[in-house]
């Protein structure tokens, strides 16, 4: 392996191999793991000897780091511009399975701070601009991507809250109301409502409830499991931008990223059982469509290996109504049969992209108007649920996004 600067990529307490500190970024794999025939690869980064500068090392790793405007915090915060510099000012307790260290520090035993969640929001309150990328326990190392603000947390079977110390796991990902984008409010509130609906509707989606001390949708994570006598361990992740070599800044359609046909063929790739998780990727876009979810890019979409050894899309994540918010895209990230406009998108563009995707477009319109007759309901039984956690002004929001996805979800049927 070369001399240059390098972070270690660990799966486990077992070596991976590091990610070194070149242009373009390189990776190596250590020698135990490419000598064990049981190892994997990471995403697509070839299992093979030697320095490794494809474009899906880059993607691998820059879709790790945080983006937009928490980016732009970490990078000042640390003094750093590169994807290399921003890994090794934060990368820890990422998405997916991998962690990674400096030279000579090694994963160690798990180690959680307890808090409560009224000191949280304290700390959230605090000071201007970023504050949960900054809520973190001693010596610890997180990176979460997208563009939000994120917080990783433990939470253990009482409901209380701890910050997990160097790189030990976290069972929740806690995510505050958005501040910096003008016109956008209670984004956490909107966040719990419209990924508990999800889940009432029918999908596959993580696990949320809202904090009202924090004002933060609280996510479990999917990726972590209980080894027993409360250890967790990892599960292996990638989203779909990782798997196709694509960075995050180019994570919408419009700008390279996976569309809605690639998107189907590398879940008809990975996954164990596609049919069924082809079907869930459908119903995703339906009920973005009825719940004006415009941000539903491949980024926010994963593989994942379960414990079985099966690998299936793993749940939604990342759902809110963006439509409420003016200020935000009126376009669709996916292209529809050729439409990225939601108010367009009918009959005739779901035929189309059903025959893009070589599937029967009979069933493709059962799978949509399936979808857009639950919505409403699981939106009221969704709002039902959360109600007592939320205050006034969280209520109204929510109240709202009940009113946009009823006529939402009625045109979408009309128009099919």
């Amino acid at each position: 392996m070369s001399e240059t600067a390098y972070l270690n990529v660990f799966f486990g307490t077992e070596l991976v191999g590091r990610v070194c500190d070149t242009e373009p970024l390189s990776f190596e794999y250590s020698e135990a793991w490419l000598a064990d025939p049981q190892t994997m690869q990471i995403s697509n980064i070839a299992k093979q000897p030697g320095s490794n500068s494809s474009r899906f090392v880059l993607a691998f790793f820059d879709n790790l780091l945080p983006e937009g405007a928490l980016r732009e915090y970490v990078a000042r915060k640390h003094k750093v511009s590169t994807v290399y510099g921003l890994l090794a000012a934060v990368a820890g307790d990422s998405a997916g399975g991998m962690v990674l260290l400096p030279p000579g520090q090694q994963p160690g035993v798990s180690g959680y701070e307890p808090t409560t969640w009224a000191a949280l929001a304290r700390k959230l309150r605090e000071g201007s601009g970023i504050q949960a990328a900054d809520i973190k326990g001693d010596q610890a190392r997180i990176s979460l991507s997208g563009a939000q603000d994120k917080a990783l947390i433990y939470i253990d079977a009482k409901g209380n809250p701890a910050i997990p110390k160097g790189t030990s796991p976290s069972t929740h990902i806690l995510k505050p109301d958005i501040r910096r984008l003008e016109g956008v409010w209670h984004s956490a509130a909107n966040e719990a409502l419209v990924m508990r609906a999800a889940s009432l509707c029918g999908l596959s989606a993580a696990e949320v409830f809202y904090e009202p001390m924090t004002q933060a949708c609280i996510v479990k994570r999917f990726d972590r499991y209980d080894e027993g006598n409360g250890i967790l361990a990892r599960l292996v992740q990638y989203d779909l931008c990782q798997l196709d070599g694509i960075e995050s800044s180019k994570k919408y359609e419009t700008e390279g990223g996976p569309g809605v046909r690639r998107c189907a063929e590398l879940i008809r790739r990975y996954s164990s059982t596609p049919a069924p998780d082809l079907e869930l990727f459908l119903r995703s876009i339906f009920f973005n469509l009825c719940f004006g979810n415009n941000d539903g890019h491949a980024k926010n979409l994963a593989i994942m290996a379960l414990r079985s050894r099966e690998v299936r899309l793993a749940p939604l994540y990342d759902l809110t109504c963006t439509r409420i918010y003016p200020g935000l895209s009126q376009s669709f990230a996916f292209r529809i049969g050729g439409e990225d406009k939601p108010g367009r998108i009918g009959r005739e563009h779901v035929e189309a992209m059903a025959r893009e995707l070589r599937m029967g477009t009979r069933f493709v319109l059962e799978l949509a108007q399936d979808v857009a007759s639950r919505a409403l309901e699981a939106a009221k039984a969704a709002n039902e649920q959360l109600l007592p956690a939320f205050e006034h002004s969280a209520s109204e929001l929510a109240s709202r996004i009940l009113s946009r996805v009823k006529e939402l979800a009625l045109g979408f049927q009309k128009r099919l």
